[in-house]
């Protein structure tokens, strides 16, 4: 090989294509349908790249006959991502969005049963394989985050097949790993191993230490230590990074006139696009108001006061039912679950302008927010509790009273913790009765059964839901009961806190309802010890919850715990030149190695999801909350 060119067979510029350039300056490319005898004779050995484009690489007829001979003389050559080749054809393409790969055989930088992830790319399955060589990588779907045991029932399903030797001078990738950069393949450091491994098994000797040169990462994370003097101007920078995120991103929509996309879904396609979310939801119109208010506070920027203004007028004018009658104050989920109503994504949604109306001291939108309250309780049991959600097409007169006369029984703080400190809020304002006789059942009923709660996702999202409503439970009451219970979530909490200042998802016992699932939503969590973290359903909640149980019990332990997650929150914002992500914030994270990889299986929001309210507007507003101390905690005077 060192006597000859590498031959590169491709359709367009990839990312192997330019490690290869690095690997080896003498190479020849050559288009797929453009081959000749006289300059595939010129080469040693070839890198046949069908993924390069977007369908698998099918020879023409002349030129498959050109590199089947050089296969036949045992020059070596790499295919992937080829419909034909050597012996072997595939299947249809078929996405890998759930399924990710296992190594199988020890591989320099790898040991078997290491996991690698090629996010939702495309691959074609082998219909056979001659070949009776274990196969280096194997598509697999494990609830495991980062590693298996490898067994033999592992790799003996060829159609399985994701990188093998079919002849000694043949290997075959079935998937496209062309663009394994721009596609955020993950974890980084293993994929480079494997693609070392493509490299030097072509070239026949070591790579070299700058076979990867030029190959800028498509994101970063950056440190932050929240004891540095330079921690505040670290933060403020991370604030506005996430601000600029819903314009940058093309999430707001006419400057929050029409509302705010959901986000930016999980998959990544091979080419390296994101898809994004396109629907419209109230709870994240609602909550992205509230950085942009709180950022007027911030920044005394009147443009970002009217956004928030925006957005809330939109959720309240456009999003809730007006006319009188059974379903008036119904606030609807989304612009397509147009009957739904979920009370947690209602709460979510009013809670900016009621936290509005307590720093304005006015009382825009409170008949509204009274409004959707109201309806909420119609449709709450007795012990405080509402189910999940209620649909309009179920709800008949009758219906609405059998569900406000008997217990709701659904002890669900991932449902109802929100709700709960919308109604607690509401009653600082209004000084309706009901709401907080309504709030102070169910977190009763709550904490009658706690800890064993109905998780959704993990324990460490319940916990960390619990926070905001029952710290304004103590503002409400002042009874030293609830304040207790306050104090007993947050220690709970601090087992499952990571040296990095996060809380990793944690379930004891295995209870949650999303734990293990395939075919729909999915918790994170695979083992309890996993370094993995939440920031869709867990962590997302406490820069906010935390700083505002500071402001509501003056006690500096929970400063510090805010101070200890805002400390991570900056560390895991998205730093890229790509602006659907840069200042954003994904919903996993790998807190060992500081990088988005965890279990795919949600069938909606995996790890690379991007929720515009959710999150990205939550982590926002906790940190700011936290600058605006000094403007904020007078507000929370019991």
């Amino acid at each position: 090989m060192t006597e000859k060119k590498l031959g590169v067979i491709c359709a367009k510029d990839n990312d192997l294509l330019e490690v290869l350039k690095n690997a080896c300056p003498a190479l020849e490319i050559f288009k797929p349908d453009e081959l000749t005898e006289e300059g595939l004779d010129r080469c040693g050995a070839f890198a046949v790249l069908g993924g390069a484009a977007g369908t698998p690489l099918v020879f023409p007829a002349r030129m498959r006959l050109l590199i089947e001979k050089q296969i036949a003389a045992g020059k070596k050559v790499f295919s992937e991502f080829c419909g034909s080749i050597g012996d072997v054809y595939c299947q249809e393409p078929s996405l890998t969005r759930v399924d990710r790969l296992v190594c199988t055989e020890s591989l320099p930088g790898l040991t078997p049963g290491d996991i690698l992830d090629d996010q939702c790319g495309t691959r074609v399955k082998p219909w056979f394989s001659r070949s009776n060589i274990k196969p280096l990588l194997q598509y697999v779907r494990e609830n495991t985050h980062e590693h298996m045991t490898v067994t033999e029932e592992t790799y003996k399903n060829v159609y399985e097949r994701g990188l093998w030797l079919e002849k000694d001078n043949l290997l075959l990738c079935s998937f496209r790993i062309s663009n394994f950069n721009r596609s955020r393949f993950s974890p980084r450091d293993r994929w480079l191993s494997v693609v070392r491994y493509i490299v030097e098994w072509l070239l026949g000797q070591p790579a070299g230490e700058t076979l990867f040169d030029g190959l800028e990462k498509p994101y970063e994370l950056l440190t932050a230590d929240p004891k540095s003097i330079e921690f505040e101007k670290r933060l403020y920078t991370c604030i506005d990074k996430g601000i600029n995120w819903f314009k940058n991103a093309g999430i707001l929509i006419q400057d929050g006139k029409e509302g705010v996309k959901e986000g930016m879904a999980t998959e990544i396609d091979a080419d390296g696009n994101q898809r994004m979310l396109t629907g419209v939801r109230d709870d994240c119109s609602g909550e992205t108001a509230l950085p942009y208010f709180l950022n007027y506070l911030l920044r005394n920027r009147a443009e970002d006061l009217a956004v928030s203004d925006n957005l809330l007028d939109f959720c309240f004018d456009c999003f809730q039912i007006k006319d009188k009658g059974l379903f008036e104050g119904m606030t609807r989920w989304t612009d397509t679950g147009w009957g739904v109503c979920y009370q947690d994504d209602v709460a979510r949604a009013i809670l900016p302008q009621l936290f509005k109306c307590l720093i304005l001291k006015n009382d825009t939108h409170l008949p509204d927010c009274a409004r959707a309250l109201n309806f909420l309780v119609r449709t709450t049991g007795t012990d405080g509790m509402r189910k999940s959600r209620t649909d309009n097409v179920d709800l008949t007169p009758q219906e609405v009273e059998r569900l406000h006369s008997t217990p709701g029984n659904f002890p669900s703080t991932h449902y109802n913790g929100y709700y709960w400190a919308a109604l607690l809020l509401a009653n600082k304002l209004t000084g309706i009765a009901e709401y907080k006789n309504v709030a102070v059942r169910g977190l009763e009923a709550l904490m009658a059964v706690y800890p064993n709660t109905r998780r959704e996702h993990s324990q460490t999202q319940e916990l960390c839901r619990m926070i905001l409503p029952l710290a304004y439970l103590y503002w409400v009451t002042g009874e030293e009961k609830h304040k207790a219970w306050l104090y007993q979530v947050a220690s709970d909490l601090q087992p499952m806190r990571h040296r990095s200042g996060a809380y990793i998802e944690w379930d004891e016992g295995y209870k949650a309802h999303r734990y293990s699932v395939n075919g729909g939503e999915c918790s994170l969590l695979t083992k309890n010890g996993d370094p993995v973290v939440d920031m869709l359903y867990s962590l997302n909640w406490l820069p906010s919850a935390f700083i505002q149980a500071y402001f509501i019990t003056g006690d500096s332990y929970f400063k510090d715990l805010w101070k200890g997650i805002a400390g991570f929150m900056v560390s895991a914002q998205i730093h890229s030149a790509n602006k659907q992500i840069d200042g954003g914030w994904t919903r996993a994270l790998d807190v060992k190695r500081m990088e988005v990889f965890a279990l795919p299986n949600d069938i909606g929001w995996g790890p690379w999801a991007m929720e515009s309210g959710w999150t990205v507007a939550e982590i926002c507003s906790g940190l700011m909350m936290g600058l605006l101390e000094d403007k904020l905690k007078g507000y929370f005077k019991k």
